[in-house]
């Protein structure tokens, strides 16, 4: 058919996945791939430092640290301070409405700058808390944190001591509103900002991130002193390990945040089905899924457990914005560090990941797919390889498609071909983009049936960001191809729309493999939220807009007489035949 010629290179071993350049379960040590995103989404940094960093504990600050309060001036703050000496420490935030200029409507402005230790609180528990403050506090100063308020989100901003979510807010609102502040002084404009607390700020804070190559650098402000500066995003390995360590003892203390999240109930998975072996194919796309999106533990929890209670073997990963995103849930479901994931009593399996060279760009960043499988269902990775633009052709993919050959329990065999098409736009004027992406998809399957003469069990999966019954799938259609989602099960999600309007996901299987399903497949939505994920201004986001699609077959019954031979094949789009 000349469109596309095949070559993928086998699997054998972790030896070769060093030399390949993929991220395996087992991969080299290597560099960053690509800009790692701004979506923060790190809770264990947010917590800890929103109370030791940011927040002002009210029963041990000083006159200065009141003062970086809304509205406090040295007048309240010596009130509060004698207030404080006189009933022996408050025992409640609430408690400070009694001092005299506070008042509730002023505490109602500054109460989520300030937390409050009782002074009865469990002397082993503050003395963790005490412990780990002091030495992330360390930690900052010795890394010499300093924050670019020109590109920094409100979660960075909290990082400073002194910057509460008040302040955060309205240094945010005000950058978007009167664009970069070209000095330092000129925050002094922004609400809730006075000369004090400036002063107090000011050495954590730059108008630029001067860190070169990861290492300390000096920035000039504006009244000639010179301040350490590391990267506006970087926490110490020390810092990092405290708050790893003292996460049960913060998390006592962080009210609404600290309770552990809800996960819906669910019946154990059994791989079996009238009385046969199966096993759980899925497909997520995880949208912008970094490394440090990945390190959120409510991101991590969600995704694990909702891959753990349904039961999946085989997990397609779209949208992986860091190579080394995806080993942190294989981590986490191969060594459990969060509460649900400990308490988990049905299979948790052995796992394993790959993840491709990089497939394109997104949001200027770089995207990978990537797999995560359960090698204690019986399921290897023989190989994979990323469908390669043939040399002086145009790209006909804004990502390129990942190919991973399979074999199950010893009896099942397949290929999967992950996708993730250009998305048609907000107004579909990208539409035609996208349908003739989904076109092309039929070159490589075509393609595939000429390499693999003797399998039928091709499978492709992912976003494709068309509905299932457009016509850019008649191709798929005339070849025997359904999709495992119909057209009116919608498979994303929001927190303003949990049932979702769009049918984005699917998973498409050919004549042949229709003969092993199990008739089930669907899309999960319950579970995808946690507590610990930002939503906004507030919490309990989702992990993504997309939900997990999945499709059930039986792992023994392979109809193909002869099993897949992988030596020496590799996937060029726009080639020719023999290359």
């Amino acid at each position: 058919m000349g469109g596309i010629s095949s070559c993928c290179v086998p699997r054998q071993g972790y030896a070769d996945d060093n030399e390949s350049g993929r991220a395996a379960s087992t991969p080299r040590k290597r560099g960053r791939h690509g800009r790692t995103l701004s979506a923060t989404f790190n809770l264990s940094l947010v917590d800890e430092a929103s109370r030791s960093l940011s927040l002002v504990n009210v029963n041990t600050a000083n006159e200065e640290e009141l003062m970086t309060l809304p509205g406090i001036n040295r007048s309240i703050a010596k009130s509060i301070i004698e207030y404080r000496n006189h009933i022996g420490g408050f025992r409640c935030a609430e408690d400070i409405a009694l001092v005299s200029g506070v008042g509730a409507e002023k505490l109602t402005s500054i109460r989520s700058d300030i937390y409050v230790v009782p002074p009865a609180t469990d002397h082993s528990c503050r003395d963790n808390l005490a412990a780990t403050s002091e030495h992330i506090s360390e930690s900052s100063t010795d890394d010499g944190l300093v924050i670019c308020v020109n590109t920094s989100n409100i979660f960075s901003l909290l990082r400073v001591k002194g910057i509460g979510m008040t302040l955060a807010k309205n240094i945010v609102t005000y950058r978007d509103t009167h664009g970069k502040f070209h000095s330092l002084d000129e925050l002094l404009k922004v609400k809730g900002i006075g000369p004090g607390n400036l002063e107090v700020i000011r050495p954590y804070l730059s108008l630029r991130d001067t860190a070169q190559n990861g290492k300390a650098s000096g920035i000039h402000h504006s009244n000639g002193s010179v301040t350490r500066t590391s990267s506006c995003d970087n926490y110490s390995n020390n810092a990092k390990r405290a708050i790893s360590a003292s996460m049960e003892e913060l998390l006592q203390i962080l009210g609404p945040l600290a309770k552990v999240p809800t996960r819906p109930k669910v019946n154990f998975v059994s791989l079996k089905h009238k009385n046969r072996n199966v096993f759980r194919l899925a497909s997520w796309n995880l949208k912008k899924f970094t490394l440090e999106k990945a390190n959120n533990p409510g991101v991590r929890e969600a995704v694990c457990m909702t891959i753990l209670e349904n039961g999946f073997g085989i997990v397609c990963v779209q949208e992986l914005a860091d190579v080394d995103a995806l080993k942190v849930i294989c981590d986490e479901l191969n060594s459990p560090t969060l509460p649900n994931g400990k308490k988990w009593g049905g299979r948790r399996g052995e796992w394993a990941y790959e993840v491709s060279k990089p497939t394109g760009r997104m949001f200027q960043g770089t995207e990978y797919h990537g797999f995560l499988y359960d090698k204690s269902q019986k399921i290897s990775l023989q190989s994979s390889c990323v469908i390669a633009k043939a040399p002086n052709k145009k790209r006909l993919f804004s990502r390129m498609p990942f190919v991973g050959i399979f074999s199950i329990d010893g009896g099942f065999d397949c290929l999967i071909v992950s996708v993730h098409l250009k998305a048609a736009g907000l107004k579909g004027e990208d539409q035609q983009r996208t349908e003739k992406e989904a076109q092309t998809l039929n070159d490589i399957l075509e393609a595939v049936k000429d390499t693999f003469t003797s399998e039928r069990d091709i499978i492709f999966l992912g976003d494709f960001n068309l509905s299932p019954d457009s016509s850019a799938f008649d191709g798929f259609r005339s070849d025997g191809y359904v999709p495992c989602i119909p057209p009116t099960t919608f498979t994303n999600i929001s927190n303003n729309n949990p049932q979702g309007s769009m049918n984005y996901d699917n998973i498409w299987v050919s004549r042949q493999t229709q003969r092993v399903s199990t008739g089930v497949s669907g899309v999960v939505r319950d579970g995808l939220s946690n507590a610990w994920i930002p939503n906004g201004w507030s919490w309990g986001g989702t992990v993504s807009d997309h939900c997990p699609v999945f499709t059930q077959l039986y792992s023994k019954m392979d109809l193909d007489k002869e099993e897949i031979n992988v030596a020496d094949v590799r996937f060029l789009l726009g080639g020719t035949d023999g290359v």
